[in-house]
């Protein structure tokens, strides 16, 4: 490795490169934005569709000229017809309307129903073409987030869509009042015998500003060969791709990518943005590992801080940084999507105060609620989350205060309180407390309509001691944080109090049969293991210790994690690295610990250091300690199956889990009965362990998939090992979590929309699309355990989410 003596020299002269070390664009924006009291703006420029319309086009075909109806027919709501109004080819373009809502609901399509259009293809095959391409022109009176579905359905070999209804399946995101031109790449899509395209409006109600109708005119549908599709399955970035962190590295980080060039010299080069100097030059390693043979660079020991490329030959990537503070940028606009998911809260361009008429039954009595932030894209609501998103703002928030960010410290606080309120406001007394409703709509702000009074979207009301546990350590960690408010200060802690002491009561008297007992509620909670849930009392306990120094709660943690230590897998596996660490889901022993959807993995690693932070002195400090350490040689031993990609798989697996019906399905969303042959087929597409155990990367899921918030609890248990252990490995580990999300994953694509580069368009549908947001994450292709990312933009995948965000933040407030 040869630095280069004149490039170190320039880099002397600070004065010269100071723009290069702050995203300027950024600042402005938060400073007009007034701190994020108004949503970040949007910077198309930087987006995977951008990129993608620059693609050469090697032949078109025009499927639909949209100057007859013949082969076009309508279903749902709504209707459609042919206009003159504006086309882009021809004279016509078709129309397809809907109204803004609907007195009742059909019963199909999401929302109240669909305005369905379908043009029939006759079965055609479309395999010589890689893409689909059209102009859309929205006409959405008051319409803040603007978007139309597009439906593709295949006959052949393999049926589109899938049995989920995911394959397929693309929203479109769009701006009013003007031709979009749109594509989706499909070169891995089922397309032998493709019997129909489709485009739908989802009707989801009437937000403040809209008028009574929808109307999307659409033209020019296309037929595409392009040259570079992407590739969307698999460890391989396509060609002459660098595969990098596209938001940067840290001064300390471990800086490397994976390259995919053709024709190079074995050499690349580190380009300082703003003077073009070569400040670096290394060398590209070949290797072969589990998943591959990759090429690879290292530019770990360079340490300068800048904005800079990596070119190799002629092929160079866009802009990163390099900087000590490399994620608070990110902070920022992953706080503006939380705020614009605010509800109950008129969002400046998003929307007015919502969801006023959802409301709960107590005692009797019709309590209207709604507050805290919006679950995800379908605007459903689990206060359970918006507690966890409390809890990671204000983890970010002592972040910022450490690092002397007084702006983002500030702001991070103040959207806390915005959740607490939340919080508090949901509590009925005798440990009952709002939890969780649904929604897809704009409510009309009417109590008793129809569009709140259905059982989905009725606010659950419950006194489950799991969820009560959990909003006691939120509150006294809350407690201790808040730093503006004394009387806040001084009702959070005596509301910890009293939830624990209800929390215990009702667990002293049902134990872990306190999870079934209510029947889930729709909040994901009941998936918790048994040992999940005792390392969530032992974390509360200690936090109300830390809090109020009441031995009491000492004991309680301390005796708590008993359980949870009882079910960690201390004796090695049969495979050659003699795995072990990893925790069983309760003392059977039967089906190991896994996350799906939304994942609370941290938990087991924030209960132990917790405990030996607070509790050093106890006897048991060294099975806590030697508890951290175990758990951290797992993740070391489970991440080297993905190198160069550094991604925290999902873990071990035994072969008779899915025979565990209770504790398997119970983690699974959308299946209930009869998932043996696949359980079997995608353990066997991961790495064999040993007779009884297989590791895999990605979860085993069926309907629900994405991986953002599962792989961001890991990393949030390996920094916390890390730190605790002091132990460089694990926090690269726990950094590489994030560089996946920003772009260091086979696609080359980052995940969190405005942060870094090529950001794909992702499922929003009523927030729309906005700055911070991340979906639920990469899935994999069927049965296989392989990474796949389509553009085909669809739930659950591509949706926005608040569990992710909520986790990046916990995370990032390590670094």
């Amino acid at each position: 490795m040869k630095k280069l003596l004149a490039s170190a020299l320039l880099l002397l002269c600070h004065g010269s490169l100071l723009l290069a070390q702050i995203d300027e664009k950024l600042k402005e924006d938060i400073r007009n934005t007034g701190y994020v009291h108004s949503p970040l703006p949007l910077d198309y420029s930087k987006s995977f569709e951008t990129f993608g319309l620059t693609k050469k086009v090697m032949a078109t075909d025009l499927l639909c000229d949209m100057e007859d109806l013949s082969k076009w027919s309508h279903k749902g709501i709504g209707g459609l017809s042919l206009t003159t109004e504006r086309s882009i080819s021809g004279k016509h373009s078709l129309q397809l309307v809907a109204p803004t809502t609907y007195p009742q609901f059909l019963g199909w399509g999401l929302g109240f129903g669909t305005s369905l259009a379908s043009y029939d293809v006759g079965g055609m095959n479309w395999e010589k073409y890689n893409r689909l391409h059209f102009y859309i022109y929205p006409n959405c009176e008051g319409a803040r987030s603007i978007y139309l579905n597009l439906y593709v359905e295949n006959d052949g070999k393999i049926k589109v869509p899938d049995k989920y209804e995911r394959e397929g399946y693309h929203e479109i995101n769009l701006i009013n009042r003007q031709w979009n031109e749109c594509f989706v790449e499909m070169s891995e899509l089922a397309r032998d015998k493709v019997t129909k395209l489709s485009f739908a409006i989802e009707v989801f109600g009437k937000e403040r500003t809209m008028g009574d109708s929808l109307k999307f005119d659409i033209d020019a549908v296309s037929l595409q060969t392009i040259e570079h599709p992407e590739v969307v399955t698999g460890w391989t970035p396509a060609e002459n791709r660098i595969i990098y962190s596209t938001t940067g590295y840290g001064i300390e980080s471990e800086k490397t990518a994976i390259v995919r060039v053709n024709d190079h010299n074995g050499k690349f080069q580190l380009v300082n943005n703003v003077t073009n100097a070569v400040v670096y030059e290394g060398r590209i390693n070949a290797a072969k590992t589990n998943i591959g043979a990759f090429e690879t660079i290292d530019f770990s020991d360079f340490k300068k801080e800048g904005q800079y490329f990596i070119r190799i030959n002629n092929v160079s990537c866009k802009p990163f940084y390099i900087n000590r503070n490399i994620w608070d940028n990110s902070a920022w606009r992953v706080l503006n999507f939380i705020f614009c998911e605010r509800c109950g809260y008129a969002v400046p361009g998003k929307h007015g105060v919502c969801h006023s008429d959802l409301h709960a039954m107590v005692d009797g009595k019709i309590f209207p609620f709604n507050g805290g932030w919006h679950d995800a894209a379908d605007m459903s609501q689990q206060v359970l989350q918006s507690g966890e998103i409390v809890y990671s703002l204000l983890e970010m928030a002592n972040r910022a205060k450490e690092k002397n960010n007084k702006e983002l410290f500030l702001r991070l606080q103040e959207e806390a309180e915005w959740g607490i309120d939340c919080i508090l406001k949901g509590r009925f007394g005798n440990g009952y407390r709002a939890q969780t409703w649904g929604t897809n709509l704009w409510t009309d702000g009417f109590i008793g309509t129809g569009d709140d009074s259905t059982q989905r979207r009725l606010v659950h009301v419950h006194n489950r001691a799991f969820e009560n546990f959990v909003f006691a350590g939120i509150e006294a960690y809350a407690s201790m944080m808040i730093e503006n408010d004394a009387i806040l200060k001084e009702h959070l802690r005596k509301v910890a109090v009293e939830d624990f002491t209800m929390a215990k009561k009702r667990f002293d008297s049902l134990g872990f049969n306190d999870l079934s007992s209510i029947g889930g509620g729709g909040d994901h909670a009941a998936m918790a293991s048994n040992s999940q849930y005792s390392a969530n009392i032992s974390l509360a306990a200690s936090l109300l210790y830390k809090l109020t120094g009441n031995k009491y709660y000492a004991t309680e943690a301390a005796k708590a994690i008993q359980y949870t230590l009882q079910c960690q897998r201390t004796e090695p596996l049969a495979d050659n690295n003699k795995t072990s660490g990893f925790f069983y889901r309760d003392l059977d022993k039967k089906s190991i610990v896994h996350y799906t959807h939304q994942s609370r993995d941290q938990v087991y690693m924030q209960a132990f250091t917790a405990l030996c932070e607070t509790q050093p002195n106890h006897a048991d400090y060294a099975k806590w300690s030697a508890a951290i350490r175990l758990f951290g040689n797992y993740l070391k031993t489970i991440t080297q199956y993905v190198q160069p990609y550094g991604l925290a798989p999902s873990g071990v697996y035994n072969i008779n889990e899915v025979k565990d019906s209770v504790n398997f399905y119970k983690v699974q969303v959308g299946i209930f009965s009869g998932a043996a042959k696949d359980y079997k087929e995608q353990l066997e597409n991961g790495f064999k362990l040993d007779n009884e155990h297989y590791l895999k990367v990605f979860p085993v899921w069926f309907s629900f998939r994405g991986n953002a918030a599962v792989q961001l609890s890991t990393g949030k248990a390996a920094a916390l090992c890390g730190k605790f252990l002091k132990d460089k490995e694990l926090m690269n580990i726990a950094e590489q979590q994030l560089f996946w999300i920003v772009g260091k994953n086979p696609f080359g694509q980052s995940l969190m929309w405005g942060e870094g580069s090529n950001y794909p368009q992702l499922y929003t549908a009523l927030p729309g699309e906005t700055v911070g947001g991340i979906p639920v994450g990469m899935q994999s292709r069927f049965n296989e355990d392989k990474p796949y990312w389509p553009q085909f933009n669809t739930a659950t995948y591509k949706e926005v989410w608040g569990a992710p965000a909520a986790r990046w933040l916990s995370l990032i407030a390590e670094f």
